[in-house]
């Protein structure tokens, strides 16, 4: 689950991203994906929770949300200038559950949601990065339905 050139450092960290293995919403419903990270390297760290987007046509990664220190700052078309946000981030318990809730579903909305975890802790008065896990699930198109399905975990 985790992306670290010291794979003893890996069983550390745990995040899974749900509903799993899939969920179905009709196009203009609300779904809520959930990122649950169950163990930390270090009580003392500093949690950064990230959501990203791959568009199921491709193209580049986007950054949907971070959080950090109880803070929320969404990116691109989903900050909180547009008139009808696209989506919510809801800290149902820090350090723990970072829940993305994506409104009114559309075709576009079709592609793979990640959870990026990354844990900071402090070394010599400065914070520096030590873990990075990643989770994903992916929101697939069917016959007038949208479909979530946990395609990976990874880290």
């Amino acid at each position: 689950m985790c992306h670290l050139p010291f794979a003893e450092l890996c069983a550390a960290v745990n995040v899974t991203v749900t509903p799993a293995p899939f969920t179905v919403a009709a196009e203009g419903e609300n779904v809520t994906l959930s990122c649950q990270v169950t163990q930390w390297r270090r009580s003392d760290s500093l949690p950064v929770v990230r959501w990203v987007y791959l568009p199921e046509s491709g193209g580049v990664e986007q950054l949907l949300v971070k959080v950090n220190m109880r803070r929320a700052k969404f990116y691109g078309n989903y900050t909180k200038s547009f008139p009808r946000p696209k989506m919510k981030l809801v800290v149902v318990k820090q350090g723990i559950i970072y829940d993305l809730l994506i409104l009114n579903i559309t075709n576009q909305d079709r592609g793979m949601y990640s959870c990026r975890v990354q844990e900071f802790k402090k070394h010599h008065d400065r914070w520096k990065a030590s873990t990075n896990c990643t989770a994903a699930t992916e929101l697939r198109g069917r016959s007038n339905k949208l479909a979530f399905s946990e395609s990976f975990a990874s880290g």
